[in-house]
């Protein structure tokens, strides 16, 4: 695993003997940290559930319990987990694009494929902060399936489930404004989900850059659908 992270690493442009170097080996000193830390046996190459990638990386960002050791180094094993937690959800993406690939019909537009990358992004950010952004709540089931959640042949961007009560919430993303139509795609969902786990609580949540004033009305007519708008940060890192 260290290997196929530090490949990542290069892919994205970091230089194989700078940053994609000294991420990959920062996370096995980062696993001796946090066993150290809670008394427990972790290896942070072998996990295998987002969830609990994304609870390690929370704890050594800025507000998180290792906060100082995160910014240890120049910030490098923050740097280093938050990069991880990114590549995990990669992967997740890899393997459903191959089951994806046989039901491709006709090529996208370079607009639709723009749109299709910034949103991803989103949803790799998202997904990488689950413990940060949707506090109490965990990817829902196992093998990081609520990531792009398959149901009825249409796919959630993300299903996460909270962790003491067991209600779902379904997110759905926007890279650029999110108007009425958003609500009819996300109430879909929502009684989708209400048909297949009847006996749990259903709510759901656009995340867009830009939320339009059709869509705010449109969420008038009901309690389950909450909005919120995205802001990315600025980091520097080495290269």
């Amino acid at each position: 695993m260290e290997q196929e992270f530090k490949n990542w690493l290069v892919s994205i442009g970091l230089a194989i003997a700078g940053a994609a170097n000294s991420y990959s080996r920062a996370i096995p000193m980062l696993s001796e940290h946090y066993s150290q830390n809670t008394d427990s046996n972790v290896d942070i190459y072998s996990i295998t559930d987002q969830n609990i990638i994304s609870q390690i990386a929370h704890d050594y960002s800025q507000s998180g319990r290792f906060s100082e050791f995160g910014y240890e180094q120049h910030s490098r094993f923050r740097a280093a987990i938050k990069r991880y937690s990114e590549f995990f959800v990669q992967r997740h993406y890899t393997a459903n694009e191959e089951t994806d690939a046989q039901d491709i019909v006709e090529p996208e537009t370079e607009p639709l494929q723009a749109n299709f990358a910034y949103e991803r992004d989103l949803q790799t950010t998202l997904c990488s902060q689950i413990s940060e952004l949707f506090p109490g709540y965990c990817i829902f089931g196992e093998a990081n399936e609520g990531i792009e959640y398959l149901i009825d042949r249409k796919r959630i961007d993300v299903l996460l489930q909270h962790i003491e009560s067991g209600a779902l919430l379904a997110v759905e993303l926007k890279s650029g404004i999110a108007d009425f139509r958003v609500f009819g795609q996300i109430s879909m969902y929502l009684g989708l989900l209400q048909r297949k786990f009847p006996d749990k609580s259903i709510s759901g949540v656009i995340v867009a850059g830009v939320i339009d004033e059709s869509l705010k009305y449109a969420c008038l007519t009901t309690d389950k659908v909450n909005l919120k708008v995205y802001r990315m940060s600025l980091e520097l890192e080495n290269a």
